[in-house]
């Protein structure tokens, strides 16, 4: 009898510690070990997104390379959380074997969790962070950056720049007049990079000046959005703009369709030049470098976050710890692991 409670005891603590479940995993399947198919469950926020789409097809790819056969099931939120809210039903449906969430929005990441905790998913979180709380209670874990640390490396990057070139202080007053394009307000990239970047500017010795009263100008990653808002800027202080950060590239190359329209940023020897930096370095950005166009930027790694999500993934399903097997490790906050941000100035 007491042996019998021993065990009833022991399984349960062993239920307990999964948190979101690392249940039996993958078709015809052994809890803890190999199964013929794992079925990943992922949620992207958009599509359309010129990083995610990197990020996207890194999984996919690495699905392929990988040593057990993985089925993809994506589903395309279009930026509409109520969406992904039932396209996550959908896969908790079909009986997935592991939850990859790029939610639409971090701030409602909490009901997502809850609902692969109730079904006993294991739940990776990536790109877009939640708070931490949410990781700890479902047992998640959160895959991509250090938000601030993009912002940091643009604020260095201008700092260089400045320091290099005092010709770039168009009046000579010795302060950066400046803007920044912000992705959207309350995302936690975009928040850390809108602060660091002129932050970490400040820390290296640059006064700088916001010349846009109401502050960042909010253009939600678009390129047509960030171009038309900078038309009016220009029309606005032509000629007093030194220096502009973006939080990706998308937004900076409007920055930039705007600029040449005026005949600024043609290449890097045009006399009407302004540093535009931004972040991710997508084939689009990396080109306007080259070319002069554009200063500047940080590169998202797409692909080592597509890479990371799959071998974490393929533990998570198959009932193992997270890291087990992979040159992956916890960051200090014992929910996530980090892909480092790298700056990039030209090829």
């Amino acid at each position: 009898m007491k042996k019998m409670i021993y065990y009833v005891l022991a399984v349960s603590l062993m239920l307990g510690l999964y948190g979101c479940g690392n249940r039996t995993g993958g078709e015809n399947g052994t809890a803890g070990g190999e199964q013929d198919t794992l079925r990943f469950g992922v949620l992207i926020y958009k599509f359309d997104d010129t990083y995610i789409s990197t990020v996207r097809q890194a999984i996919q790819d690495y699905a392929e390379k990988s040593n057990v056969s993985i089925k993809l099931d994506m589903q395309d939120a279009q930026g509409d959380q109520a969406k992904q809210n039932d396209q996550l039903d959908v896969l908790i449906n079909k009986n997935v074997d592991v939850l990859l969430i790029n939610a639409v929005d971090a701030g409602s990441a909490q009901g997502l969790a809850d609902k692969a905790k109730a079904a006993q998913i294991p739940a990776i979180f990536f790109n877009r962070e939640p708070d931490k709380s949410v990781m700890e209670s479902c047992g998640g874990i959160f895959i991509g950056t250090t938000a601030s640390e993009a912002g940091t490396m643009q604020g260095d990057l201008l700092a260089d720049l400045w320091g290099k070139n005092p010709a770039l202080d168009l009046n000579g007053d010795g302060v950066c007049q400046y803007l920044v394009f912000k992705g959207e307000p309350g995302n936690p990239e975009a928040e850390a990079r809108t602060t660091y970047s002129v932050k970490q500017a400040e820390a290296r010795g640059m006064k700088m000046e916001n010349i846009n009263a109401g502050g960042a100008l909010v253009s939600n990653w678009a390129t047509d959005q960030a171009q038309t808002q900078m038309e009016a800027m220009l029309a606005a202080n032509k000629g007093k703009i030194e220096a502009v950060f973006c939080n990706n590239d998308d937004m900076a190359l409007g920055v930039i369709a705007a600029l040449n329209s005026e005949g600024y940023n043609l290449d890097r020897n045009s006399e009407n030049w302004i540093p535009v930096i931004g972040v991710d370095a997508t084939e689009a950005g990396v080109a306007a470098i080259n070319a002069g166009k554009m200063a500047a930027t940080v590169k998202q790694d797409g692909d080592a976050m597509g890479k990371a999500i799959v071998e974490i993934a393929t533990n998570a399903a198959q009932g193992k710890d997270y890291t087990e097997g992979t040159d992956y490790e916890i960051a200090a906050d014992g929910v996530s692991i980090r892909i480092p941000y790298v700056p990039f100035t030209a090829e």
